[in-house]
Formats: structure tokens, C-alpha cells, sequence
């Protein structure tokens, strides 16, 4: 009965709301009880007008009970989408989320979870940080980035050398004729945003957007080497395309390589080796080849191990972790012979760490 009475209660568009004044803490109440997703995010809408602290518990209790979606639907972004207004309203009043509702709702708020994960003291975000950056999957980049940059402020143990074991470098190596040079330009890639229209029936709630540039007054939420910049947009709709939540925001190869030059104290252009590269080899035998391959990554291994032995200065790994971590490196090429034979076979007795890539790049 009260669900029904709080659908009669439906607020007007958004082109004509009543004064503030007029929405009671019992509306509030029952538009947040309703079940009615749009009446829901228009209860955590007025809840945050108001800074009504009174309804935090009914909030945090609503966002404790999120279950990751699993389907694209309206009924589902509609859910997604009043779950937004409620997060927004729980991080501008201010509201501490528990660990276990900030884990349920990671897979689908990346952004939001970062913002009140950088909030949390340090004890309790270390263990949640560690989490979300060991198991969340890649389509969780930005939360990934943002768990490692704080972890990397105060690293606990196994956190460098997971951090170093988990650096795929990609070596692309182009195969030309005895005193020929090539070279190859590379690209980041692009990204393209979508924009959906606005709705007049949803109120326009908070979206944050991460990024590694401090734009239209936005605030560090996460400080160090590569600052992490916060800010918050009104949308009445989730925004959840990358492209403009938290493009660039990922925690890749190179920016593990910074994160460990931050923990190291140096600037990152100090470290001996790049997370890519791009080398001429020349062929003048197959033989010969092998042989310079080879000599090529023992001299990439061996900048490699000098980071290790710096990390375990430092007091980053233990003794055992540096006798078995390096990062991995991948060999792609580019070119063969010349003669037509195709592809150059891959060699068999590759160092340990070292990948023989079929693909060029």
C-alpha cells in the first residue's frame, strides 16, 4: 500500500519542480522506499538538497543493496540510474560507505567508488585498494588505477612486486637488410563519445569524472607523482562511457612503470628501460639473428634486474621476490629476410619472462 500511494506522488518534470520548501521529509522518505526507480533517485535528489542526515541510513541501506547488472535493459539503466543519485548524494553529504556495499557496487560505479575510496582513512582503504586492484577486471580501469596510485603512496607488502611482475613490455622489433633503418610512429587510439539526450521527468544528479588534468575546478583525489583530478557533472543520466568519465585513467604498462619510479623517488625518465619499445635488427643469417635477438633481451633484462635491486634497497621487495620477479617481455617483429621465405620460426629457448609473439604489431 505504501508503494502505491508513493507512485501516486510522482514528482513534475524537471521544467517546473515546486519550491524546495514544499518536499517533506516524509515524501522524501516515501519516494526513496518506493521501488520506483525514478522516485527513488528524485527522494536522493531532495535527500541532498536538503542535507537531510536523516536520511543517510535509508541511503546507505538502498546502496548496500546493489547487485552488479547484468544486462543492458531500460529497466536496468533506470536502476543504474537512480543508484547514481544515490551515490552522489551519499558522497556530497559527506557519508562513509561501508567496505563490503563499496565492493558491490565497484563493477558498475568505478568513478564513484574511487572518490570515496580516496576518502577512507588509510587502514581501511589499504585492504579495499589492494582488492580492487589485484581482482577487479580491466573493464574497471580507472578504479584499478586510482587502488594502485594509492597503494603506491604507502606500498604494503607485495605490492611492487606484483606491480612489476604485471608490466607486459612490448618490444617491436622491425627486421631489415644489413645497413637499413625503419622506424614506425604509435598511437594511443581513439575514443569516441556518445551523448544521450537529457530526460525532463529525472533529476539531474552528480557524475564524476576522473582524469589526470585539473579541469573546471576540480579537486585531487589522489595526490604523487601523476596527480588523479575529480569532477563532478550534472547529468540525468549515468554517465558510464569512458571517453568521457576517465579517458586515459588506466592503469597500463607505462603507468605502472611511473607508479614504481614514484615509489622509488625518481623521476621516471630515470628508469634505465621503457613499458615500450621500438628496435631495428638486422638479417644477415638466421643464426645471426637468433643471436642478436637474444643479445637484445639480455640487455633489456639486465636494465630489468637493476629496478629490482633498486626496489630491494628500498626495502619493496623482499629478497625472494627479487630472485623471481621481472616484468614480462613481449617480442613482436615486423619485415623477414627478404627472400620470400616468410615468417622467421620463433625460438624455442627463450629466457624465462620472454614471449615469442606469433602477431606483428
Amino acid at each position: 500500500m505504501l508503494a502505491a500511494l508513493c507512485r501516486a506522488q510522482a514528482p513534475p518534470p524537471a521544467a517546473g519542480l515546486p519550491p524546495e520548501s514544499t518536499i517533506s521529509e516524509h515524501t522524501i522518505d516515501s519516494w526513496l522506499l518506493s521501488g520506483d526507480p525514478r522516485l527513488v533517485a528524485w527522494g536522493a535528489h531532495y535527500a541532498l538538497i536538503a542535507r537531510d542526515e536523516n536520511q543517510v541510513p535509508e541511503l546507505l541501506d538502498l546502496a548496500s543493496r546493489w547487485q552488479p547488472l547484468s544486462d543492458r535493459t531500460d529497466e536496468a539503466s533506470d536502476e543504474r540510474d537512480a543508484m547514481a543519485a544515490i551515490i552522489d548524494a551519499l558522497i556530497q553529504m559527506n557519508a562513509p560507505v561501508p567496505t563490503d556495499t563499496l565492493r558491490a557496487l565497484a563493477p558498475d560505479f568505478g568513478n564513484d567508488v574511487a572518490v570515496l575510496l580516496s576518502r577512507m582513512p588509510a587502514e581501511e582503504a589499504e585492504p579495499l585498494s589492494f582488492d580492487f586492484y589485484r581482482h577487479l577486471p580491466e573493464s574497471s580501469y580507472a578504479l584499478r588505477y586510482v587502488s594502485g596510485a594509492l597503494l603506491a603512496l604507502h606500498p604494503p607488502p607485495g605490492f611492487a612486486a606484483d606491480l612489476l611482475a604485471n608490466i607486459q613490455v612490448q618490444a617491436r622489433i622491425l627486421v631489415v637488410q644489413p645497413g637499413q633503418r625503419a622506424g614506425m610512429g604509435m598511437s594511443d587510439g581513439d575514443c569516441y563519445q556518445i551523448s544521450e539526450p537529457a530526460r525532463r521527468d529525472w533529476p539531474a544528479t552528480g557524475q564524476y569524472v576522473l582524469s589526470l588534468q585539473n579541469r573546471d575546478g576540480g579537486w585531487v583525489v589522489v595526490g604523487g607523482l601523476d596527480p588523479i583530478y575529480a569532477r563532478r557533472e550534472l547529468s540525468t543520466r549515468y554517465l558510464g562511457n569512458p571517453c568521457r568519465t576517465s579517458y586515459g585513467v588506466v592503469l597500463g604498462p607505462k603507468q605502472r612503470l611511473r607508479l614504481i619510479a614514484e615509489m622509488l623517488g625518481i623521476a621516471p625518465e630515470a628508469i634505465p628501460w621503457q613499458a615500450s619499445i621500438v628496435t631495428n635488427i638486422e638479417f644477415y643469417s638466421l643464426e645471426k639473428f637468433y643471436h642478436a635477438v637474444l643479445a637484445f633481451v639480455a640487455e633489456q633484462q639486465e636494465k630489468y634486474r637493476a629496478t629490482v635491486a633498486e626496489l630491494g634497497v628500498h626495502n619493496l621487495l623482499t629478497p625472494a621476490e627479487a630472485q623471481q620477479t621481472l616484468p614480462e617481455l613481449v617480442l613482436h617483429f615486423s619485415g623477414g629476410p627478404g627472400d620470400g621465405s616468410g615468417p622467421i620460426p620463433g625460438l624455442s629457448n627463450l629466457p624465462p619472462r620472454v614471449q615469442w609473439s606469433s602477431t606483428p604489431f
